[in-house]
């Protein structure tokens, strides 16, 4: 029988599980759905991710692919996967794509948000990162502007086995509207908490506790070992990702 490959975007809020990588122990986004295609599709179905999302962390659009030797019209998965997700899971839509398709390999770039609430909301407890202190924002942007000039961010990194170090940054940018501050970043790819350390740092140089040379000299360094800080995991969202 003919194998199909189906595509999914995904959003969800991850403050309830060990992120999207199905995992040993805890519940992974990724688990909840391939659960539930391998009792609709009948068969032990694997889905690819776009990429992993660390616990606690949101997707307003992740990606993901899956083949089967069953066939079933993308309405009724979209359905099925709906009518039976929890509530912070939801499928926004389900395709048919070519089977050279991979969610991983096939994507181009990726975007991610950071919000950081500045005023008391219980609306946004795990939605955001609740910083009350002041910031100050010209500094923040000044850090961007550095950042801005580097393709190899690994001392603004996790340490991990990085294919690629040098990153293709695309935009980096903050903006405020008198309550949250977003960063938003669109790159090639990603390295292992690259955005809630950029965040991280960025908020320390907004704080006073960082200096646009001490960051130059972090980032000059090439090595995760010398970065300090990084940010919760609840202000971080998957935006959308690129093919």
């Amino acid at each position: 029988m003919e194998i199909k490959n189906y595509k999914l975007e995904i959003s969800y809020i991850g403050t309830n599980y060990n992120g999207w990588q199905r995992q040993k122990n805890g519940i992974g986004i990724q688990q909840v759905i391939e659960d539930l295609l391998s009792e609709l599709l009948k068969e032990k179905i694997t889905l690819i991710g776009a990429g992993r999302t660390d616990a606690g962390v949101h997707a307003l659009r992740q990606v993901a692919n899956f083949k089967t030797k069953k066939h079933k019209n993308p309405k009724t998965i979209y359905t099925y996967l709906n009518a039976k997700l929890p509530r912070d899971i939801s499928i926004l839509k389900v395709e048919e794509v070519p089977l050279s398709f991979n969610a991983r390999f096939s994507a181009k770039g990726k975007t991610y948000i950071y919000k950081i609430n500045t005023k008391p909301d219980p609306f946004l407890f795990k939605l955001a990162w609740y910083y009350d202190k002041k910031l100050d924002l010209i500094k923040m942007a000044e850090g961007i502007n550095l950042i801005k000039q580097y393709k190899d961010l690994s001392s603004l990194a996790k340490a991990g086995d990085y294919i690629r170090k040098e990153i293709d940054l695309r935009e980096l940018k903050l903006y405020f509207d008198g309550k949250i501050i977003t960063i938003e970043i669109t790159a090639s790819h990603f390295l292992r908490n690259m955005v809630r350390r950029i965040v991280g740092h960025l908020v320390a140089l907004g704080r006073g506790s960082l200096s646009l040379e001490e960051l130059k000299d972090i980032i000059e360094k090439k090595s995760p070992s010398h970065g300090k800080f990084t940010a919760p995991p609840e202000g971080l969202y998957l935006k959308a990702v690129y093919y």
